[in-house]
């Protein structure tokens, strides 16, 4: 449970910090951050808003870091497993990547874009039959999705030209 005290000397760290945030500035983001996290550590909000400065600054392990440590308070946090799934695809870590995209999507197969991740997890991994269903769901619910469309037109490539040796 989290201190009110320690969360309201937090905020001038908060206020200092989304500041920061309007200007773009991720250093100073993760500075007042870093601090608001030192005085109020459970607050998962400071976990989010520095994770996502250090995912622009492409610092993605930090990112990670940040979005588990949000996961760890929260383990039902759709949210962080969505980001963090998205950054470890970024990674390279696929099996991660899938297993919070698949947390995502079991609980809420409505999100085209988690599907259009998943499914360009399972291309990389050459598993295209997999790549397909997900980028056919994700095209079900966002018929425009471009990405989707070429990602699912190179993966049926890929799938033909196996069939053909």
């Amino acid at each position: 449970m989290r201190s009110f005290i320690n969360w309201v000397h937090s905020l001038a760290y908060v206020v200092k910090g989304a500041g920061a945030m309007r200007k773009g500035n991720d250093d100073e983001v993760i500075r007042n951050y870093s601090r608001a996290i030192e005085i109020s550590p459970e607050d998962l909000d400071y976990y989010y808003a520095r994770g996502h400065a250090y995912w622009h600054k492409r610092e993605l392990g930090l990112a990670v870091a940040d979005f588990s440590k949000a996961i760890e308070f929260n383990p039902d946090d759709m949210y962080a497993h969505f980001v963090r799934g998205a950054i470890y695809r970024e990674r390279g870590y696929l099996a991660q990547a899938i297993g919070d995209l698949s947390f995502v999507i079991e609980v809420d197969d409505d999100i085209a874009l988690a599907h259009y991740l998943r499914g360009c997890c399972h291309a990389e991994k050459k598993d295209y039959g997999k790549a397909l269903a997900d980028l056919e769901k994700a095209l079900e619910l966002e018929p425009h999705h471009e990405k989707a469309l070429e990602l699912k037109g190179w993966c049926e490539g890929q799938l033909k030209a196996e069939k053909d040796g």
